[in-house]
């Protein structure tokens, strides 16, 4: 019989989480009943204790089992995983907390006195941090095997258009994602669908289409229910658009209503804010990045240190929008001869090679440090730190009027298409990403968005 890989690796994460939270709440009481710095403890027993790491052991695998952090299906641990952690060793150790009061002198052996508050409010902290390096190195190793074809989970792609394709490429080059995709087939060949899956070992059906007929989508469903096989679908832009759709009823008759997302008036003044908190920390931090920046530029290339260009902002108003210059000044001039080298899809203009560019341009350019000037941008108002990114004249005179939505909130230095990609994305991409946001806006989103701004950054990946 053979035994899943991904059960074994399932099963080691979840004894490994259950020892570590057990063994940190013994640490703990160890720090605290034999370190001299805390104040003089009151007897305790250390067999209470024992049993006690047991028991906020097991609750922490059952919170952290309900917050989905078993199923491996994100490829890396990121700060949605570190915030349901958080969420999950709190609450574990406040249900352990209230079953030891309530139980307290009632089992053979427990004494009357409660568990010191000391000690679970370390052995909460130490439960985050173990956990998340835990976490961490098990990602690796896990990557590590994936890398090898080990615990791949089989998936067939369905759409054949350039997004299926595109799709289809990204699960087979990157087998650390946790896919092996097996199979690119057409929504149209229904019977080969059912076919495959009755007669291979195929763990998933992804559909990945952007134009989708619903009734295909229907149909597609019905017949992954029949061979008991799992269905996702990568949402188009539409689906983004109408994920906020709420049911209401009138005289027995259902009606389905799109929530209002765009920002209350409430919710802009905590965004603005916060923009003017963190621009404030940025500008202190970077302070000696902008002076090393600038001087660099001056001794390479002649021009302003500063290069401000017209950009739509919010309502499709026009502002100047600042960068360090990483061109040279007949930068502007020059791209009508580059246009038949575009790379990008849709209305943008993307270069990895373009010859404009500086060799300082090139690095700020890679790790975005040419976008730090925009900070002037966001004390000013134009801009927030998180947001879609503000587009160009030339590029929004090609927009249709639907993807005009953009402009219904500020601009920002970064958002949540430069974390999922950058210049990788293509237009439609970078639009479903931009949509998405704007329709699940809250300061968690941006402060998400924030942190995994700085990895992306550092690493320079998809900046060109």
């Amino acid at each position: 019989m053979r035994i899943d890989p991904k059960l074994i690796f399932k099963v080691s994460l979840a004894v490994m989480d259950v020892c570590i939270v057990a063994g940190g709440f013994v640490g703990a009481y160890w720090l605290r009943f034999h370190i001299p710095f805390f104040p003089e403890p009151p007897n305790a027993d250390l067999a209470s204790y024992v049993r006690f790491s047991f028991l906020i052991g097991l609750v922490s695998f059952a919170t952290l089992y309900s917050a989905g952090l078993y199923r491996l299906q994100q490829p890396f641990f990121g700060i949605d995983d570190f915030f349901a952690v958080i969420k999950s060793v709190t609450l574990a150790h406040v249900v352990a907390a209230a079953i030891g009061f309530a139980v307290r002198g009632r089992l053979p052996g427990d004494a009357m006195e409660t568990y010191s508050r000391i000690v679970i409010a370390m052995s909460w902290l130490a439960g985050c941090t173990l956990l998340t390096l835990w976490r961490l190195i098990f990602d690796m190793i896990l990557a590590s095997f994936r890398r090898g074809g080990h615990a791949l989970t089989h998936v067939v792609i369905v759409g054949e258009d350039e997004f299926g394709h595109a799709f289809f490429d990204l699960l087979r080059d990157n087998p650390e994602l946790g896919y092996l995709p097996t199979g690119l087939l057409m929504e149209d060949d229904q019977e080969v669908i059912r076919e495959t899956l009755h007669t291979e070992a195929i763990d998933e059906v992804i559909l990945a289409a952007q134009d989708t007929d619903p009734s295909r989508i229907m149909k597609l469903m019905n017949i992954c229910q029949e061979a008991h096989t799992p269905f996702s679908m990568v949402p188009t832009l539409f689906h983004v658009l109408t994920s906020r759709i709420q049911v209401r009823e009138v005289a027995g008759v259902p009606i389905f209503a799109l929530e209002e997302r765009i920002f209350l008036r409430s919710s802009r003044l905590l965004k603005r804010s916060i923009d003017l908190l963190v621009g404030s920390v940025l500008l202190v931090l970077t302070a000696p990045v902008w002076f090393i920046t600038a001087i660099l530029i001056r001794l390479e290339s002649k021009g302003q240190v500063l290069y401000a260009q017209d950009r739509i902002g919010k309502g499709s108003t026009v502002f100047r929008c600042y960068k360090f210059r990483s061109m040279y000044q007949d930068a502007d001039a020059r791209k009508s001869d580059l246009a038949a080298l575009n790379e990008a899809q849709g209305p943008l203009f993307k270069m990895r090679n373009d010859p404009r560019r500086t060799k300082v341009g090139r690095v700020i350019r890679k790790f975005s440090i040419d976008e730090l000037p925009q900070l002037i941008n966001v004390f000013k108002g134009e801009m927030s730190v998180v947001g879609p990114r503000p587009p160009l004249p030339s590029e929004v005179d090609l927009y249709e009027t639907w993807q005009r939505k953009r402009f219904e909130v500020l601009p920002g230095m970064t958002g949540l298409a430069q974390i999922s990609g950058r210049s990788d994305l293509s237009f439609d991409e970078t639009l479903r990403f931009d949509f998405y946001y704007i329709e699940n806006w809250s300061p968690l989103v941006d402060l998400k968005i924030m942190l995994k701004t700085f990895p992306k950054v550092i690493l320079g990946r998809g900046a060109y």
